[in-house]
């Protein structure tokens, strides 16, 4: 089994066609999560009705690899606004995983909190399949 090494996020636009990527992710802010909601059912027996995929992740880059600032992409909302629909991706190393949300909207702010300038992206979805709202590629 392979370990989960990410080297890069990437923003994908709903088709699954790369907008940008962000280098200089670090480890301790990527946070990939899949949770079941659940359902209570007769009983009181509780069933998974859907999954949320979510990605979190913090890149001490300000700008995309092409060097566009990454806050001002139309594919990521820092203000409350709608943007773009896409997907962010965790980019695996050679002979790890990626992961790739559902489509969603992706939200971006920056941090201070860990005594740096960061960029961080937030994308969540949800789906009744636990394999679209997360989808794991293989190497």
């Amino acid at each position: 089994m392979a370990k989960l090494i990410f080297n890069k996020a990437e923003v994908l636009n709903s088709s699954g066609a790369s907008q940008f990527t962000v280098s200089n992710i670090t480890v301790e802010g990527v946070e990939p999560t899949l949770e079941p909601d659940t359902v209570n059912v007769q009983n009181n027996r509780e069933i998974f009705e859907s999954y949320t995929g979510r990605i979190v992740v913090r890149s001490t880059n300000t700008n995309t690899d092409a060097g566009a600032d990454i806050l001002a992409s139309p594919f990521v909302s820092k203000n409350g606004t709608t943007p773009t629909e896409g997907k962010l991706r965790l980019v695996g190393t050679t002979g790890s995983h990626s992961l790739t949300t559902a489509t969603t909207y992706i939200m971006g702010h920056k941090s201070f909190e860990n005594g740096r300038l960061e960029t961080v992206l937030i994308a969540q979805a949800s789906d009744v399949d636990s394999e679209a709202a997360m989808v794991v590629s293989t190497p």
